[in-house]
């Protein structure tokens, strides 16, 4: 389970990715103004690290993130005294269903924003084509020309292969590892 730091990176990161794609579409006639009028008070780089920090703020990273707890189960009644708990069948004690676990990846998929693609296609070619529960991908970011999916480690060559076998919105796309 990410930790609060985790999550608060990761936001980190979707914002410096939001930033930058919206320094790439450019049109920021309007916002200019502001900032030229704090450059002849501010430091440049002051009055960007404040906007950043505004964004991040806006879109819920403004660090109230408190650790939950880990919860330990309270003894149920009827069991023997020393007994050893049965697993679920068909799983370990403690493992959810269909869930991989370990280290996550990120995969390049060569279409984003300007082929159509939206996350939706992502997640339906994936479990469709492998079967696995939607809660197990990751984070996908769409940019206009691909898009990035964190998968589990565990089947991240299983979706490649099996993205590279299907069509993505009519087209056949480059699916790799990111870089």
């Amino acid at each position: 389970m990410p930790t609060v730091a985790d999550l608060q990176a990761r936001r980190l990161e979707i914002t410096r990715a939001s930033l930058r794609e919206r320094l790439i579409a450019g049109n920021l006639d309007q916002t200019r103004v502001v900032v030229e009028a704090l450059a002849s008070e501010f430091d440049i780089v002051d009055i960007a690290a404040a906007a950043v920090q505004l964004a991040h703020s806006a879109a819920g990273g403004d660090g109230d993130d408190r650790e939950i707890p880990a919860h330990s189960p309270a003894p149920s009644k009827g069991h023997r005294q020393g007994a050893v708990p049965r697993p679920a069948r068909g799983r370990t004690a403690g493992e959810k269903p269909g869930l991989p676990t370990g280290d996550y990846t990120r995969v390049f998929v060569g279409a984003g924003r300007t082929a159509g693609i939206r996350p939706g296609d992502l997640v339906g070619a994936i479990t469709g084509e492998l079967g696995i529960e939607s809660r197990s991908i990751g984070a996908i970011e769409i940019n206009d020309a691909f898009s990035l999916i964190e998968l589990p480690e565990s089947i991240a060559e299983d979706v490649i292969d099996a993205l590279r076998a299907t069509k993505l919105r009519g087209l056949k796309v480059k699916v790799r590892r990111e870089r």
